[in-house]
């Protein structure tokens, strides 16, 4: 008997793939820079991401508004840095990076300042660093035992990725620090369940 007539899978019903295996060298932005964000970048690709959102207009607004209504504290409203004050020192900022990197440890384009058709993508995070992470608490007696220690949030941005041609653009997660804590008592990390 003839076998069955091959029928080619329709185009919406194609996978995402993985991203490629090869790994781009982590960017000039990341040289003798300690924190995994950039917020400069000499090569940022503007141009680039500019005619791939025009290109994928519709899938990335989507993803865009995604993001926005998704993410806590990437909200454009969140401008003035209320003064706060904890028992750790900290430095409160809101930044705009162009690259990070995500959980996965790898570097990633940041879709930010970038025109698509008539408005400009931004996405923003607040930070909080501690600045003498490590150290006692200041105000408390030494008869505890303290420490500052930094705490991080899981924070998602649009990024832009060259390598995939179906569609260039994703949502991923990054870790950034959101606050500085004062622990009490000696501070164990707990497990890693298996």
């Amino acid at each position: 008997h003839a076998p069955a007539p091959y029928h080619p899978a329709p185009h919406h019903a194609a996978p995402h793939h993985p991203a490629p295996a090869h790994d781009a060298p982590p960017p000039k932005c990341s040289v003798d820079n300690p924190k995994t964000w950039c917020l400069e970048d000499p090569e940022y690709p503007t141009y680039e991401i500019q005619k791939a959102i025009e290109y994928h207009y519709d899938s990335v607004q989507q993803m865009y508004k995604d993001v926005l209504a998704n993410t806590d504290n990437s909200v454009d409203r969140l401008k003035e840095i209320v003064e706060e004050t904890y028992l750790c020192a900290s430095e409160t900022a809101y930044i705009q990076p162009l690259r990070a990197v995500n959980t996965d440890g790898k570097w990633r384009v940041v879709v930010n300042h970038v025109k698509a058709h008539y408005e400009t993508l931004t996405q923003t995070a607040r930070i909080e660093e501690c600045t003498t992470a490590g150290s006692a608490c200041p105000l408390v007696p030494e008869c505890y035992e303290t420490k500052c220690l930094q705490k991080s949030i899981y924070h998602r941005f649009l990024v832009y990725d060259a390598y995939d041609h179906y569609l260039p653009f994703a949502i991923e997660s990054f870790k950034l620090p959101s606050a500085c804590a004062c622990y009490n008592g000696a501070y164990v990390e707990p497990p890693h369940r298996l």
